[in-house]
């Protein structure tokens, strides 16, 4: 696993618990941390699988942990859907403890915003932290 997410630019250590990474690489989504059983780590890769058949799903998360994802199988789908949505193809998130620190690198400004807009309507719950790079 720390090769994987060496390979994809994430940290190599493995995700701590109660954390949640999700990544986009190009045409790659990445899902790395840890879940309380194989069946919860599953509904997590199905609804992001859902989302899209243009990506290929690398699944790094570890069942049987001991602690719950810290947001809904369906809160995750909806945070990368604003992202696929907005056509970011660089973008790392990290939800921990009612929290989401994302980096993305952007087209412009205007994109920028309508990002972090669409990330905090994407789960109302989350306060979130953006760092974004505009390209343009």
């Amino acid at each position: 696993m720390p090769a994987l997410l060496a390979s994809v630019g994430l940290a190599v250590r493995p995700v701590p618990s109660g954390r949640l990474v999700l990544a986009v690489r190009a045409s790659e989504i990445v899902l790395a941390g840890t879940a309380i059983s194989a069946g919860e780590r599953q509904e997590v890769v199905d609804a992001v699988r859902a989302l899209t058949a243009a990506h290929r799903i690398t699944d790094v998360i570890t069942p049987d942990a001991g602690e719950r994802m810290p947001v809904t199988p369906a809160a995750a789908a909806s945070l990368l859907a604003a992202v696929l949505e907005h056509g970011v193809t660089d973008f790392t998130g990290v939800v921990h403890k009612g929290h989401l620190t994302a980096s993305a690198r952007v087209a412009d400004p205007e994109r920028a915003g309508s990002l972090s807009d669409a990330l905090r309507s994407a789960a109302p719950g989350l306060r979130v932290d953006e760092d974004f790079t505009t390209t343009g």
